[in-house]
């Protein structure tokens, strides 16, 4: 017994001594100009060892060596050794920035360690990217405040002064955003984020709560990283490897024993790609990314964005982001929205309750990949999800803001501009249509009306209305009636039932889900020239099935009067006559997810080949024959996205008729040439409208576009775009039609400059083929081109 307790004295007095000779030492660095936090900075002290602050600046150091200084050191700031005995009570250490950079010649050895060490971070991506794990989930608790970025040569008291000048509250940020997000991953290209509760400053229904979570990905490890809706590659890829020029900047032990590389990364000066410039910290035994910082280089539409992620790992070895970090700036938004200073929005994301062995139904996925829930009357406050308190500008910032919000309606407002976004304009129960207020084509002429239709505020569950428009051009009232059944919310289920008198393009068809709402593909509807006058109904059911299949099903009945003389063929007026279709439209898109935002359902897209096929039976009679008859469209649409941010566009398309069909269902559509016009993509620029019809057709659309002046401040960004489109067709006697191959190439010049809505640029195209012009002149088409900004 006395050995036994002579054993145990001995342990206990060997165990106390050993715990003596343990230091500890916690503190923080802050940036010592702007008092923030430095996140990801390098601690050295001993002989080699080292940690690295956390995202929100703060190190905890526990050792038993003999520690006298700490080497801190950061990119972007001056090296700082401080010894311990100078370390002051709370930790706090300040990091100067850098006043001014020389410019550096890299001189490496014949084997770049940094290099070296990224292969084996690459080879091991499949490993540690989150994205491929198997069922995990986690909660995120986002936090974003939005604020000017005021010169750093003013003091506080003449920034207050400028604060006075343009009415700004002195101590509050001037929005604040919070959420929280249950992230649940099922396997590879399977999973949901769903943001469940929310608070912003100013606002009663959480509307915007979601921004904050969908700035950055989750992860660091895919060969494209999409930041401000551009894809930038990823140092940490095959590509990348080429592409960045790495350094090892640092090396040292951490607490474990393991070694830890600090490796910046930017652009290799001979290489031209939408690149990153940043650092990594790698965890020397697993080869995993431990930390990642990462600034798009140059801005995109007036903006710059500034990622920082934190990686640890869970209790089976499986690496995760625990903290993440944003900073958004906002520069010059077009000449009619200049800010007087830079506005940033800085961002924080802590993931906590990552449970790695969560129990899911895979029925509960489907391709809604981000859903927002946060204003439904059963969300959770934030407040019990918070991972620290407000501080005390956080809290006067929602007091401050709330006030202002109540006095002023702000959410009024922000729902009011949302529907303007969609397109109508909120009306309490009803909402106008705003498209229909004023439109032009070249039959109608200028068109003026008025859509009215029932709003969400009357029910989300169904809508129902008409419009009223007037031609002047053609001189002509034309209106009609809609129904419209939606009963699963999100779910992409709808019926309708519709009455129109009303005119129509000849020679057209439409695929379901075939034009983006702020495609430019929209514009071929002002040059427009032929139409013929339809009254009628059309009932339908729009339902998506098998996650990544969308189908629509129809039938119609219309009486048409054809108003004009086709230019494919040389005969009169076609004859009046009716029609019945039933018909079915199909759409594939393998992988698609979309956001479900207080905006709608928006597509992330897909890398697959989207396909889309219609099928269609009618029947119908005129005075003087029957009709009976069939025709089918497909259509296969894909881009290669390329390393080096070039990228090419295929799409073909075609169609097949049969049977006893009237000459204005033939394909004759193809074709927007005008004198000098808007360029529309995905048609023949040098065709002239309706110069061909045809009853069965092949088309080739094809783009290859080369970015120019991608890594700069500039707002415009330049593009080459190089475009070949080939059709072969054919079509009954009498028609005019292309059956010996219809040629054009083109040039275009996009974004050559640009405002706050639209970007703006010029094409030129050439005819050539057997249906080359006689007149060399007729064979040119130029164009302006004109996008969508946002």
């Amino acid at each position: 017994m006395k050995k036994i307790l002579s054993a145990l004295f001995l342990l206990i007095i060997t165990s106390v001594y050993s715990w003596a000779q343990i230091q500890s030492y916690k503190g923080q660095v802050l940036d010592i100009e702007t008092n923030q936090p430095v996140a990801f900075v390098n601690i050295v002290y001993g002989e080699g060892a080292g940690t690295v602050t956390d995202i929100d600046g703060r190190f905890e150091i526990q050792t038993n060596l003999s520690v006298k200084e700490l080497k801190v050191s950061c990119l972007g700031y001056e090296l700082k050794v401080i010894g311990i005995r100078d370390l002051s009570p709370d930790g706090i250490i300040y990091l100067d920035p850098l006043k001014y950079t020389l410019p550096t010649i890299d001189v490496l050895p014949s084997e770049n360690p940094a290099l070296k060490v990224m292969r084996q971070v690459v080879e091991k991506r499949h490993t540690h990217n989150p994205d491929n794990y198997e069922p995990f989930s986690c909660i995120m608790y986002h936090k974003m405040i939005l604020d000017y970025e005021w010169p750093r040569m003013l003091n506080e008291e003449e920034i207050n002064e400028l604060k006075d000048s343009l009415g700004l509250e002195k101590d509050s940020y001037l929005f604040l955003f919070e959420s929280v997000s249950e992230k649940r991953h099922l396997k590879k290209g399977i999973g949901k984020e769903k943001v469940i509760s929310g608070r912003v400053s100013g606002l009663k229904d959480p509307l915007l709560a979601s921004f904050p979570a969908m700035l950055q990905p989750f992860s660091f490890y895919n060969q494209y990283i999409k930041l401000l809706g551009y894809l930038y590659l990823n140092p940490a890829s095959k590509p990348g490897l080429s592409s960045y020029q790495f350094i090892l900047e640092e090396t040292y032990t951490n607490a474990e024993g393991d070694s830890v590389f600090y490796i910046s990364y930017r652009p290799k000066s001979d290489k031209s790609f939408r690149g990153l410039n940043g650092a990594f910290h790698i965890d020397g035994k697993s080869m995993a990314i431990k930390t990642v910082s990462a600034t798009t280089i140059g801005t995109e539409n007036g903006m710059r964005l500034f990622i920082r992620q934190n990686y640890q790992p869970a209790n089976n070895g499986l690496w995760f982001p625990k903290q993440l970090e944003s900073s958004l700036e906002f520069g010059s938004l077009g000449a009619a929205r200049q800010l007087p200073f830079p506005m940033i929005g800085t961002g924080k994301s802590y993931i906590t309750a990552i449970n790695t062995n969560p129990d899911f139904d895979a029925k509960e996925f489907d391709n809604i990949a981000m859903e927002d829930v946060s204003s439904s009357p059963s969300s959770p406050s934030v407040e019990g999800f918070r991972y620290e308190p407000l501080t005390a500008r956080d809290s006067l910032t929602y007091h401050i803001l709330d006030s202002i919000g109540r006095k002023n309606h702000l959410d009024a407002l922000i729902k009011t501009q949302i529907s303007l976004l969609k397109g109508y304009l909120p009306m309490g129960k009803l909402q106008l249509d705003l498209s229909k207020i004023i439109d032009y084509n070249d039959f109608e002429g200028l068109k003026l009306g008025a859509g009215i239709y029932t709003s969400p505020e009357l029910s989300d569950k169904f809508s129902t209305g008409g419009y009223y428009t007037y031609g002047f051009g053609d001189k002509r009232s034309k209106y009609g009636l809609k129904f419209e059944l939606t009963p699963y919310k999100n779910k992409d289920y709808r019926f309708y039932i519709k009455y129109h008198d009303d005119v129509y393009a000849t020679g057209t068809y439409e695929f379901i889900d075939g034009v983006k709402t702020l495609s430019s593909e929209r514009f071929s509807r002002f040059l427009t020239e032929t139409m013929d006058l339809s009254e009628g109904w059309t009932t339908g059911v729009d339902l998506r099935f098998l996650k990544y299949f969308k189908a629509g099903i129809f039938y119609a009945e219309n009486d048409i009067v054809p108003q004009k003389t086709y230019k494919f063929q040389d005969d009169d007026i076609a004859a009046s006559f009716d029609i019945k279709e039933v018909g079915i439209k199909l759409k594939w898109a393998n992988k698609e997810n979309f956001v479900n935002s207080p905006l709608g359902m928006i597509s992330n897209g897909t890398n697959w080949p989207v396909i889309w096929l219609n099928a269609t039976m009618g029947d119908g009679q005129s005075a003087d024959e029957k009709y009976s008859y069939k025709h089918f469209e497909s259509r296969l649409h894909k881009q290669f996205n390329y390393a080096n941010s070039m990228y090419t566009t295929f799409r073909i398309e075609g169609g097949y008729m049969s049977g006893d069909y009237p000459n204005t269902l033939l394909y004759s559509a193809m074709g927007s040439y005008k004198s000098f016009t808007v360029l529309v993509p995905y048609t023949f620029g040098t065709m002239r409208l309706n110069e061909f019809g045809t009853n069965k057709f092949a088309a080739l659309y094809f783009s290859h576009g080369i970015p120019l002046a991608l890594n700069n401040d500039n707002r415009i960004k330049p593009e080459i775009v190089f475009s070949t489109n080939v059709a072969f067709g054919d079509a009954p006697e009498g028609v005019s039609t292309f059956n010996k191959g219809y040629y054009e190439s083109g040039l275009y010049l996009k974004n050559l400059f640009s405002n706050f809505i639209f970007q703006y640029g010029l094409s030129v195209h050439y005819r050539y083929g057997e249906y080359q012009l006689p007149d060399a002149a007729d064979n040119w088409a130029f164009k302006l081109g004109l996008e969508f900004a946002f």
